[in-house]
């Protein structure tokens, strides 16, 4: 991105923007109006990037007011539907368009005039957005252009070793290694495996915490678990296409020798392939397949093969949606039987304890049945159909789409991702509009619907949401009352 200098002053006289005053009541008396350039005297909004450095194409903004006035600051999609970026006398907002849109961006800011009715501004700026990529791409690095990726240790199985070249469907290798004969599922046991890199003397991919950086220039830094760059490569996927779930493969990856994590082909004294069956590909899951000798017009001849298992977890966007225009099915994470729904101590620490071991929860919610005891949480309400464990939600590139277990639609929202604010406690802020989410109240709050929340763990299968007691964010740790809800995909 730029950094070119450069503030929104919308105010003492100054405008970077047309500002087109809008009276919301007409006939009201025009010395209790704000006349445009009161209404630009009393905001005042700056322009960032994301490191909080003034650019003329940031896609953050901090805003003031004074005096002191509570504004309200939105966009207007196609369809005519606000999304509220902020409200307050002060505070901030972003404004991230998807890979493609227009670099310039409209938003509006509503100001209330002595007479109660409000007058709006609108301000026209420049935002930095990316070029589109193309969906595999996208899978491998993220619509922010960069990913990681490390071996897949999620299901405790093998994520290196040799299998059967088996054909049939390359999903069933990736999700429930098909035609695997044995691996290394472990750092320990990659240790007596140390023939199989030849005279490679490259040493600390075989640490299940080294990692991977693929960029969307098409490069590839392997790390080891102490974040010591130990190699770089070159990728290109060719010939991707994911329209048949039945098919073995997705694609063909190529790369330059040694790119990927260990990359040596099983019993063949360190060999190094370049070209390798891409199996499966999602947000959060790649399997790579590689025949003996290089002899793939044997597939389904049973002969020997070695198989690669990556994971990512850095791509909440990915994970949310895996980037397909008809989004993602979530729904209530019913997946161990514990509670999917309650409160919990504000307890602070790794964000993924309270995915893998519920850490600091009180009570919650294991049923549809649950739910009957509870409907005084959602106050004055009377949206109903989301209190069902068969309840689900669709989430797209920007909304969110609530369905009964039916499938009647019973709530929409938009909503943006914050990744800059990730810590050891989450991984991103979900920012919303009110109630987008499945059963969105805050509980003991009489129906309180919060539209900022923690995303403590995100991977794409699971999602982990909580929200401290009246929104006190700097309360992380003292143990106040917090609110959390478990998603999975459907």
């Amino acid at each position: 991105m730029k950094k070119i200098y450069y503030a929104i002053m919308v105010a003492a006289g100054v405008a970077v923007a047309a500002c087109d005053p809008h009276v919301a009541d007409e006939g009201s008396p025009s010395s209790q109006v704000l006349t445009e350039e009161q209404a630009n005297e009393i905001v005042n909004i700056v322009q960032t990037d994301i490191d909080g450095e003034l650019a003329a194409d940031g896609n953050y903004f901090t805003y003031t007011t004074s005096p002191a006035t509570i504004i309200s600051i939105f966009t207007i999609n196609d369809e005519g539907t606000e999304r509220v970026l902020a409200s307050g006398t002060s505070g901030y907002f972003s404004i991230i368009p998807s890979r493609g849109s227009s670099n310039e961006q409209t938003f509006y800011v509503r100001i209330p005039n002595p007479n109660g009715t409000m007058t709006e501004l609108s301000k026209t700026v420049n935002v930095y957005v990316p070029s589109e990529m193309a969906l595999d791409l996208k899978l491998v690095v993220s619509n922010s252009g960069s990913k990681v990726w490390k071996w897949d240790t999620t299901d405790g199985k093998e994520f290196w070793g040799n299998m059967g070249y088996c054909g049939g469907a390359g999903s069933d290798v990736a999700l429930n290694h098909n035609g695997q004969w044995w691996g290394v599922s472990s750092t320990e046991g990659f240790a007596d495996q140390q023939n199989h890199r030849g005279s490679d003397t490259v040493t600390g991919d075989d640490d299940t915490n080294a990692f991977m950086i693929w960029s969307e220039d098409g490069t590839i830094k392997s790390y080891d678990a102490n974040g010591q760059l130990i190699r770089t490569g070159t990728f290109e996927i060719q010939d991707y296409d994911a329209s048949d779930a039945s098919a073995w493969k997705v694609g063909t990856l190529h790369t330059s020798a040694g790119a990927i994590l260990w990359p040596y082909e099983i019993n063949s004294n360190g060999n190094m392939p370049t070209e390798f069956d891409l199996c499966y590909l999602s947000a959060d899951k790649m399997c790579l397949v590689y025949p003996d000798g290089g002899a793939f017009d044997g597939l389904g001849a049973w002969g020997e093969a070695t198989f690669w298992h990556f994971a990512s977890s850095s791509d909440v966007e990915g994970n949310l949606t895996n980037y397909a225009d008809a989004g993602k099915v979530w729904t209530w994470d019913t997946s161990d039987g514990k509670e999917f729904w309650g409160n919990m101590g504000y307890c602070g620490g790794a964000g993924i304890d309270v995915y893998t071991s519920h850490n600091g929860q009180w009570w919650g919610v294991t049923s549809t049945e649950g739910f009957a005891d509870q409907q005084n949480h959602r106050g004055s309400d009377t949206v109903t159909g989301d209190d069902d464990t068969n309840a689900y939600m669709i989430i797209t590139a920007d909304e969110i789409k609530s369905y009964d277990a039916s499938g009647k639609q019973i709530r929409s929202g938009y909503y943006t991702i914050d990744q800059s604010v990730a810590t050891e406690w989450k991984v991103a802020n979900l920012e919303t509009t009110a109630g987008s989410i499945l059963w969105p109240y805050e509980i003991n709050s009489g129906g309180n619907m919060p539209t900022t929340f923690e995303m403590v763990y995100s991977d794409g299968s699971h999602f982990v949401l909580v929200y401290p007691d009246g929104g006190a964010f700097d309360g992380l740790g003292a143990w106040g009352e917090a609110t959390f809800w478990r998603f999975m995909a459907k």
